[in-house]
């Protein structure tokens, strides 16, 4: 089996010293080195080696070097080719997909979603910020949650633009960013500066087990699938669909109310192909 798909389908929680052992595996060319040497490199003991091997579910180390191995030689086989590793295929592709939807409960329990809902059921103003790739998936979010009735600001990536539209971010308001593959530049600027200004902040990724500092209010984590090269934006849209319905029950009386009254606004404003009319 791959490494790379063992650590993606993985969700145990890993100590400073075992996400430092980690860290070195996940370099290139490690499977020629020994526990001992992985070890010297994450300035820890072989003893933490062995243990975080046996926490994904090896035997031992010489398990998990195989499994090294196989990776290497995938890559040296597949080259750049888009899910050389796992099967272009339609129903390879599909298999995939469906595997990392039936665990996303795993990753994310039902109580994380409410207490992240709750947040955002309590402010005037929601900030949404990310890096250019997850642009489409931040834009379906917040159409969510102006579905809701919720007011959303898109944050813009550059310096100045970002500033004009974070100057009011205040106690009345939550800050939701996307951390897909690897953080945005200024994510960790952004939650410490809403935490200064008393507001509230979210983060989505899906690197379950990593220690964002400043931590955000509330971290939502789930692998995405377990192809490491070709990973679909499939997770993170489940995610913002069930944000919005964890908003939505939280007071299902004043966000039907405000559906309502789109609908309404839609049919005045000559949406009567896109809303039909209520009897």
């Amino acid at each position: 089996m791959s490494f790379k798909a063992v650590v993606a389908s993985s969700a145990v929680q890993l100590s400073a010293s075992e996400e430092r052992v980690m860290n070195v595996l996940m370099g290139d060319q490690m499977s020629g080195i020994t526990a001992a040497e992985v070890a010297d490199r994450a300035k820890t003991h072989e003893s933490t080696v062995v243990r975080l091997a046996k926490k994904l579910g090896y035997r031992g180390y010489p398990e998990l070097r195989s499994d090294l191995r196989r990776d290497e030689e995938a890559t040296e086989t597949s080259g750049t080719i888009m899910r050389g590793e796992s099967g272009y295929d339609l129903s390879a592709f599909i298999s995939d997909e469906i595997r990392a939807l039936k665990r996303l409960p795993h990753f994310v329990p039902q109580e994380d979603m409410e207490a992240a809902a709750r947040i955002l059921h309590e402010s005037r103003t929601v900030y949404l910020f990310s890096n250019n790739d997850e642009r489409s998936t931040l834009d379906l979010l917040s159409r969510r949650l102006r579905r809701l009735g919720l007011t959303t600001v898109m944050l813009a990536p550059t310096p100045k633009d970002l500033a004009e539209r974070f100057v009011s971010f205040d106690e009345h308001s939550t800050l939701i960013s996307l951390a897909l593959r690897e953080a945005p530049r200024q994510l960790a600027t952004l939650t410490a500066e809403a935490a200064r200004r008393g507001g509230k902040s979210i983060v989505i990724s899906d690197v379950p087990g990593y220690r964002f500092r400043p931590s955000p209010d509330h971290l939502i984590a789930a692998r995405r699938g377990d192809d490491t090269e070709y990973r679909t934006q499939l997770i993170p849209v489940a995610l913002a669909y069930a944000l919005q319905l964890a908003i939505f029950h939280l007071d299902p009386i004043r966000y039907q109310a405000v559906r309502d009254s789109i609908d309404d606004l839609t049919r005045l404003f000559g949406g009567t192909d896109e809303i039909p009319l209520r009897a």
